[in-house]
């Protein structure tokens, strides 16, 4: 028991830590899309760079926060029969879900990634939609990281729901 609090512990703060250290992009975000804006509106001339700019932040903002929105369960979700389910029936459909979609899903797209990502370093990949060609290799490395994030804690909660389906009690670290 020790050993799954400390592992649920272990992901559910890294996933945590990830998610509000990449929440600080949304600063730097909004300052790019301010600056560019003016230089739009008052200087009549847009940097060529900023739509490269939010693009890339964006998505590195939302992909790194995938995981901790696993854990606060927040995840966009049709509930409509779910949420009239009891605890333990919610853990029931929540096992079968993460072993029919979730997990085949997340170890598909980290092993498909792999090649992609491999290769975008090899041949050091530039946005060819991008007017200043900004290099693809690091924003596509983000792909497989957030892959391996959300097995684990997709883990973490598939260890949470099985534990409630037996023992019809919550396991936490807390």
């Amino acid at each position: 028991m020790k050993i799954l609090r400390g592992y649920l512990k272990g992901v559910d703060l890294f996933n945590e830590w990830a998610a509000k250290s990449f929440a600080w992009l949304v600063v730097i975000l909004v300052i790019g899309m301010v600056y560019s804006t003016i230089m739009r509106y008052g200087f009549g001339s847009a940097p060529l760079w900023t739509f490269d700019f939010t693009y890339y932040l964006y998505a590195a903002f939302f992909m790194m926060g995938a995981a901790y929105t696993l854990r606060l369960k927040a995840h966009v979700r049709v509930d409509v029969f779910y949420r009239m389910l009891s605890p333990r029936w919610r853990g029931i459909v929540d096992i079968f879900l993460s072993l029919i979609c979730f997990f085949p899903l997340f170890f598909a797209v980290l092993y498909f990634s792999m090649d992609n990502v491999s290769h975008s370093w090899r041949v050091g990949e530039r946005a060819v939609e991008s007017v200043i060609r900004v290099p693809m290799y690091p924003l596509k490395t983000i792909i497989p990281i957030v892959c391996v994030m959300m097995l684990l804690q997709g883990t973490a909660e598939f260890i949470r729901d099985l534990f409630l389906v037996i023992t019809r009690r919550e396991l936490q670290w807390k």
